[in-house]
């Protein structure tokens, strides 16, 4: 999967596989589904709480990420989010990624999105143009993210047809778990310059007693780039696990845009410009 800067690419990825939430759940994939259409309706959402986790096999670094925030419902499904994400800078990634990366990295970056525009702060692609604190991506221009990608979790439980295909690929059934592995190309039909390349995935779901999602813990590996200590691209493997906890189901969530005279859009940035020097992730 592709990245557009290097905050994208020190994503994170979750040690332990714990086992279980809770006890006496339904078996039948047509309780979580139904359960998730029953969550639908303007005004309404889910809390999210994530820790994702990347190695780098060359570097033999592991990149740490949180993110936590809201998804928001329409009658339909989901219609934004409103997602925060901060990456632990530890010791050993201090000595590993350039001084002035290594700023870029430490402030937290924010995704909003409403309908199909998603909105990004915290966004290291070169200098913003005065009083933009907001950089815009939509259908005109480069996308954000994965279809049905919110924060790092690569699979989408929270659209009905995809959590009925999901619970479709396991192999294993226990009350509340299902655990199996997919294939993203099958999980998102449309592929897109930004959607999840041809990836294996992992993947282990618990539901509540009321069938809904709870946790996803989600595992894939894949090739990318990253900065080496002479301040290079090179490529690299690397292996992520992202384990994604949904809470407070029916919570009272608006997702709102940012004010449009604190946006850019991103093909409007200046590193965008023709003949303007800027790195770039392939």
């Amino acid at each position: 999967m592709k990245r557009l800067a290097v905050a994208g690419v020190v994503l994170g990825m979750l040690t332990a596989l714990s086992a279980g939430v809770g006890a006496a759940h339904a078996d039948s994939p047509a309780q979580p589904v139904e359960a998730l259409r029953q969550q639908f309706g303007a005004g309404r959402g889910v809390l999210v709480s994530e820790t994702a986790r990347t190695t780098s096999k060359r570097a033999k670094q592991t990149y740490v990420t949180h993110t936590t925030g809201s998804i928001g419902f329409g009658k339909s499904g989901v219609t934004g989010y409103d997602l925060t994400s901060r990456l632990e800078i530890t010791p050993a990634l201090e000595a590993t990624v350039p001084r002035e990366h290594l700023e870029d990295l430490r402030a937290p970056l924010r995704a909003v999105n409403v309908g199909s525009d998603t909105y990004v702060q915290g966004f290291g692609w070169g200098p913003m143009p005065a009083g933009k604190t907001w950089t815009r991506f939509d259908g005109n221009t480069a996308t954000w993210g994965n279809y049905g990608q919110r924060g790092h979790q690569i699979v989408d439980v929270l659209s009905p047809a995809r959590l009925k295909f999901v619970i479709s690929k396991a192999v294993v059934h226990r009350p509340g778990e299902y655990r199996g592995t997919l294939r993203t190309q099958d999980l998102y039909a449309a592929q897109g310059p930004m959607n999840p390349d041809r990836l294996k995935v992992s993947f282990r779901l618990f539901v509540g007693p009321d069938g809904l999602p709870v946790r996803l813990v989600t595992r894939w590996a894949e090739k990318d780039y990253e900065f080496s200590r002479d301040d290079e691209l090179v490529r690299t493997v690397y292996t992520s696990v992202v384990d994604t906890r949904y809470h407070h189901w029916g919570a009272k969530v608006r997702v709102t845009a940012p004010p449009a005279s604190r946006v850019v859009v991103f093909d409007d940035l200046p590193a965008n410009q023709p003949n303007h020097n800027v790195v770039r992730i392939p």
